[in-house]
C-alpha cells in the first residue's frame, strides 16, 4: 500500500494500539517458567455493523475482528420514515421498525466503496412491531423485546416479504426489561442492564432459556451493545461517541472471566453519533492450527520474524536496514523470548506488550505463540511509528517505545 494510503487509513482510524512499551527484564526464573507453546488461533474476514444516524441516514462501517481497527465508514441516505430498532439479517438486507410499529426491509444494492439501497424502504407489516429491541441470531430466528417480553420469530427467506417468512411468533418470557439486547451466536442472547450487568441467554428448542450472569457490573456505560457472533462484542458510549471491542474466548461457557477488554484501545475514540447499531451475523470465522515453530529456538523465532516484517503490509519494510533496526530493538526488549516477562510491570513477550493481554487481539494464545506476538509488535509498531528504525529511534532516546 502506498505511504500516503497508509498514512490516509491510520489517520481514519482514531483507534491507535496506544500506550508506550518498556524494556523487557528477563530473569533466571522467567526463563525456567516458560509455559508451554500452544496453537495458533487467526481470524479473517470482517465485522460489519449497520447504523442509524440521528437525521435518519443509514451507515455502514466494517471493523477488523483480530485488531479493532475500523476499516471502513460509510453513510447512505435517509430512510424517510422514524426507527425504532432494527436488525441485520445478511451483508444486503436489513430489518428495521418504526416508531409508529411498523416493520420495513432495507435492500442494499451496495456497501464498499458507497452505501446505496436497491429500493426505498420496504414495509413488511404496516403496524404491530412495536418492539424497543430486535436483533438475528443468523440461524433463523429473530428476536426482539416489547413491554418487557421477549419475543421469538422464525425467519424462512434471506429477504422476507410477510407473515409467510417471518412467523412462529412466540413469546419466551416477561421481565426482560433491558437496556440493549443483541444475538451472539445461534439462540445465543446477550444483554446488559441499566445496573451495569451484563447478561448471556441460550434459547431452548422448546421456547425455554438459561441465563448466564457474566459481569454483575461495569457495563452501564453503553446505551448500545452489538455482536457478529464469534465471542466479539462491541459497545457504544453516548456521551463521547465512543467504540469500545471485548473478546469472550468461550461465550458458551457462561462465566465472564474470560473475556479480554480492550479498553485502552478502542475501535474509536469517538465519532459513532448512531442512534441505532446492529451488527450482521457470522461474517468472520476463525481456525486453530497447530504451529510447529520452537519458540526456544531463538535463531528460528528471528527468521520467522523477518519473513513477517518483510511481508507486513505488502512488503513496506522489506530491507536490511528496517531488519536491523526490528532486530535490535527486541534483543533489547525480550531477546526474542515469548516469555519475556517484565517483574516491575505487566509488559510480556518479544514486544513487550504493556500489557502483555493487549495481544489477545491477533490470537488467544498470546502467551506463548512468537508468530501472534510478532505480527501484534508489528502493528503497534506500524501505528505508533511507521517504522521499525523509527521505533527504534525512540528507544535509544527513551529506553522504551
Amino acid at each position: 500500500m502506498p505511504t500516503n494510503l497508509r498514512q490516509a487509513a491510520r489517520t481514519a482510524v482514531v483507534a491507535v494500539l496506544s500506550g508506550a512499551l518498556g524494556a523487557g527484564l528477563i530473569t533466571a526464573t522467567s526463563v525456567l517458567s516458560a509455559p508451554a507453546a500452544q496453537a495458533a488461533s487467526t481470524c479473517s474476514g470482517a465485522a460489519p455493523i449497520y447504523g442509524i444516524l440521528p437525521d435518519g441516514r443509514l451507515t455502514f462501517s466494517t471493523i477488523a475482528p483480530a485488531t479493532g481497527e475500523l476499516k471502513k465508514a460509510l453513510i447512505g441516505a435517509d430512510l424517510g420514515f422514524t426507527p425504532r430498532a432494527m436488525a441485520t439479517l445478511n451483508f444486503n438486507t436489513v430489518l428495521v421498525t418504526s416508531t409508529s410499529g411498523a416493520l420495513y426491509r432495507l435492500d442494499v444494492r451496495t456497501n464498499n466503496t458507497s452505501l446505496v439501497l436497491e429500493r426505498p424502504p420496504v414495509e413488511i407489516f404496516d403496524s404491530g412491531w412495536t418492539h424497543d429491541k430486535l436483533t438475528y441470531d443468523g440461524h433463523g430466528h429473530l428476536y426482539g423485546t416489547a413491554g418487557g417480553v421477549l419475543l421469538q420469530y422464525l425467519v424462512s427467506q434471506p429477504k422476507p416479504t410477510g407473515s409467510a417468512h417471518i412467523g412462529r411468533r412466540k413469546e419466551l418470557g416477561g421481565g426482560f426489561v433491558l437496556k440493549t439486547l443483541a444475538a451472539a451466536g445461534d439462540d445465543r442472547l446477550l444483554a446488559t442492564t441499566s445496573a451495569g450487568a451484563l447478561y448471556s441467554y441460550t434459547i431452548g428448542s422448546d421456547g425455554s432459556w438459561d441465563r448466564d450472569d457474566l459481569k454483575t457490573s461495569g457495563w452501564s456505560g453503553f446505551d448500545q451493545v452489538v455482536s457478529p457472533g464469534g465471542g466479539l462484542y462491541y459497545g457504544r458510549i453516548p456521551a463521547t461517541g465512543a467504540m469500545y471491542w471485548y473478546k469472550d474466548a468461550d461465550p458458551a461457557d457462561g462465566t465472564g472471566t474470560d473475556i479480554a477488554y480492550h479498553n485502552d484501545t478502542p475501535v474509536n475514540a469517538g465519532g459513532w453519533t448512531q442512534e441505532l447499531l446492529s451488527a450482521q451475523p457470522g461474517a468472520f470465522s476463525c481456525t486453530t492450527t497447530a504451529d510447529p515453530l520452537d519458540g526456544r529456538d531463538i535463531p528460528a523465532v528471528k527468521a520467522a520474524g523477518r519473513d513477517l516484517m518483510n511481508t507486513y503490509d505488502g512488503g513496506v519494510w522489506n530491507s536490511a536496514t528496517q531488519w536491523n533496526c526490528l532486530e535490535q530493538l527486541w534483543d533489547r526488549e525480550s531477546g526474542w523470548r515469548y516469555w519475556a516477562d517484565n517483574p516491575s510491570s505487566s509488559a510480556y513477550g518479544i514486544p513487550q506488550a504493556l500489557p502483555g493481554s493487549k495481544m489477545d487481539a491477533f490470537g488467544d494464545d498470546w502467551r506463548t505463540n512468537p508468530l501472534t506476538q510478532i505480527r501484534w509488535g508489528l502493528s503497534y509498531i506500524d501505528s505508533r511509528y511507521d517504522t521499525p528504525c523509527r521505533a527504534w529511534n525512540h528507544f535509544q532516546d527513551n529506553n522504551w517505545y
